[in-house]
């Protein structure tokens, strides 16, 4: 009888734990943790006297952002560029709709001895860009790539595999980037990371190193990474453009809450 009762005292005891008991009690483990430790600045964790669960509510009542890339906007490989491609070297430009890369890639195309992969993120944009710009048919295609998605960058390394089947890569221009000054308040990638480092830095990062084996096998490759002056404070444009290109402290690497611990 005594069991009895100890058992249904622990049943009952039980039953008045949450189901988020085992987080908060996660979450306070960790807090000791960090006490313990060192201190280390971060970006995500104020050194004020806010703890680790105020920093989290605030996260998490925070409106999420708008996703760049839906799995419905997953295009259908394109095969057989190999024969379209022919001779010619087979060269990739990020952003080819607007600004450089609009015009990069149009005076590679006409030059005869390139075939250009526009790579963006609207593809019907970039369809009228080329008209405008005169490049000939057969001289391009147009394939999805939205850096600010980690999974599109896949995506597309897996598209332009299947379309230039065993031809390699002979060149990568990493032209596409966000640059975004005057926003009051940062955007952020569907990976959670600060729209400039997403887009500019890791979304590239990714693509170069699914390619790079790739472009080993082309004769004389090259990868191509487009800089602004305005990062380069040694230019005219660089001295007089504000806000300089600065990577602060950091704070752009990311804002998932799994982060914090």
């Amino acid at each position: 009888m005594a069991r009895l009762i100890v058992c249904l005292s622990i049943v009952a005891a039980a039953s008045t734990v949450t189901a988020f008991a085992p987080h908060y009690v996660k979450i306070n483990s960790a807090s000791r943790t960090l006490e313990a430790a060192p201190r280390v600045p971060s970006p995500f964790v104020s050194t004020s006297s806010t703890s680790l669960f105020e920093t989290k509510k605030l996260l998490e009542q925070a409106e999420l952002p708008e996703k760049l890339h839906f799995e419905k906007d997953k295009e259908i490989p394109k095969v057989l560029g190999g024969l379209v491609i022919g001779p010619r070297k087979l060269v990739v430009v990020t952003g080819a709709s607007s600004g450089l890369g609009r015009k990069c890639a149009a005076v590679l195309a006409k030059t005869g001895r390139y075939y250009v992969v526009m790579a963006v993120r609207d593809v019907e944009k970039a369809k009228q860009v080329a008209k405008e710009e005169g490049m000939p048919e057969g001289s391009y295609t147009v394939m999805k790539l939205e850096l600010g998605n980690l999974q599109s960058v896949r995506d597309f390394v897996f598209n332009l595999k299947a379309f230039k089947s065993a031809k390699p890569l002979d060149h990568l221009i990493c032209n596409a980037a966000v640059y975004r000054p005057t926003d009051p308040k940062p955007a952020w990638t569907d990976d959670n990371f600060e729209m400039s480092m997403g887009v500019n830095h890791f979304g590239h990062f990714l693509l170069v190193n699914l390619l790079l084996n790739d472009m080993k096998k082309a004769k004389d490759p090259r990868c191509c990474i487009v800089g602004s002056i305005t990062g380069n404070t040694n230019t005219v444009g660089g001295g007089i453009v504000y806000p300089f290109a600065d990577l602060g402290k950091l704070q752009g690497v990311g804002m998932n809450v799994g982060m914090l611990w």
